[in-house]
């Protein structure tokens, strides 16, 4: 055999070796992109997955009934709450809640065709009533149809029902009666008239006023009451004015009736001290009273904190606190809160609020068992009627 011939001949098999070779390094690389292929897939999906069902995945609509007085004399209540709605659901984005406006007047007939009209569009909570008896009047609507009524400003004492539908973002007003009282009582002032509007929210804080000026030594000199938009009120008048107060306090249910007696009495000749409660609250009062305005001390539940008061200021170009604003912007985080933790039926939403607890814009937010915001360590704010503008008393 030629030398060529062995060569080719021995060499025959070590040519092989290099091809096995090859063969298994391409089946690893196969073996290798299908795996990474997988992988990636994988990952991708894992993404697409995760971001379908979380950043991009909207939450649950709600329907929500905003229920409060837009005409009449308690307007303030009504505009004041939508100012802190629209400002809270533009800043928590909480596109997801839709808001039904109806007027309910502060008024028990105008709210129970309200509330039915909130019925029909299947709402799951309202906010409102802004009044204690228009609320009392439509609450066994509420809670028979298991709708959740969060109230920014319904104060009576009436209201506090163990486990129904009904919450609110103050303490009954028995609170802001007795500290009204002592407000009073510490500036010297011992016999105290006082005028309130025929309603079961002021007819509480006139008891818990009449029982704590008393227990401080105190005295109510005279009581002289009227029916809600009141104005023909001279008896009243001389009924207060005969009593010889040393100061006068006004607790009405609105600002048409409120500013009415003050504008009586500076009429009459009365130049005792005028204290007011928080619908007072109302450049309505300064811009119908005029002089007859200068010097009143109102009180009224909290007006938010330094921050959402210039919020406002810059958002709507007023230098006061627009009532119950700061209440219904926490309603608005509420109602938020519940959605996330997967409450979107009355029933639901109710059962969920207690468990909710956060420091609001109006103040430390948790219910007790009745639905109600404490009253042991709440603020109440004192302004003051002052150049024709509201200011802290403590500003003086």
């Amino acid at each position: 055999m030629s030398s060529h011939n062995l060569l080719t001949a021995g060499t025959s098999p070590e040519v092989q070796v290099p091809n096995n070779s090859v063969r298994k390094k391409k089946v690893w690389y196969t073996v290798t992109i299908v795996l990474v292929v997988a992988l990636l897939s994988t990952v991708v999906g894992a993404y697409i997955y995760f971001r379908n069902n979380t950043s991009n995945k909207e939450p649950p609509k709600l329907k929500v009934g905003v229920m409060m007085a837009f005409s009449g004399g308690s307007s303030s209540m009504g505009y004041g709450a939508m100012k802190g709605i629209l400002l809270a659901k533009r800043e928590l984005g909480a596109n997801n809640i839709e808001i039904i406006q109806m007027d309910s007047r502060c008024d028990a007939k105008a709210a129970a065709s309200a509330i039915k009209r909130l019925i029909e569009q299947h709402v799951a909570a309202i906010i409102g009533e802004g009044c204690s008896s228009a609320s009392a009047a439509v609450l066994a609507t509420a809670n028979n149809n298991k709708i959740v009524m969060i109230s920014p400003s319904a104060a009576s004492p009436t209201l506090s029902i163990p486990d129904d539908y009904f919450f609110r973002m103050i303490p009954p007003n028995t609170f802001q009666g007795s500290f009204i009282a002592k407000a009073i009582y510490d500036r010297g002032i011992r016999n105290v008239a006082m005028f309130y509007t025929n309603q079961s929210y002021v007819r509480g804080l006139n008891n818990a006023f009449q029982e704590r000026l008393e227990a401080l030594g105190g005295k109510v000199v005279a009581t002289a009451t009227a029916e809600p938009e009141a104005i023909g009120l001279h008896s009243q008048i001389q009924t207060l004015k005969s009593a010889n107060p040393q100061a006068i306090l006004i607790a009405p249910s609105s600002v048409v009736s409120a500013t009415a007696i003050i504008k009586l009495l500076h009429e009459a000749g009365v130049t005792v001290p005028l204290f007011g409660t928080d619908i007072m609250y109302d450049t309505t009062i300064i811009e119908n009273g005029g002089a007859a305005a200068e010097g009143l001390v109102i009180s009224s539940f909290s007006t938010g904190n330094n921050s959402f008061q210039q919020t406002l200021v810059n958002e709507y170009q007023k230098t006061e606190q627009l009532y119950g604003a700061p209440q219904a912007y926490d309603i608005i985080k509420l109602l938020q809160l519940a959605v996330e933790k997967g409450a979107t039926t009355g029933e639901k939403i109710k059962n969920i609020l207690p468990q909710i607890e956060f420091d609001g814009k109006s103040g430390h937010i948790v219910f007790d068992q009745n639905g109600e915001i404490s009253g042991k360590n709440y603020r109440y704010d004192l302004f003051k009627i002052k150049n024709g503008s509201f200011v802290y008393v403590e500003h003086e």
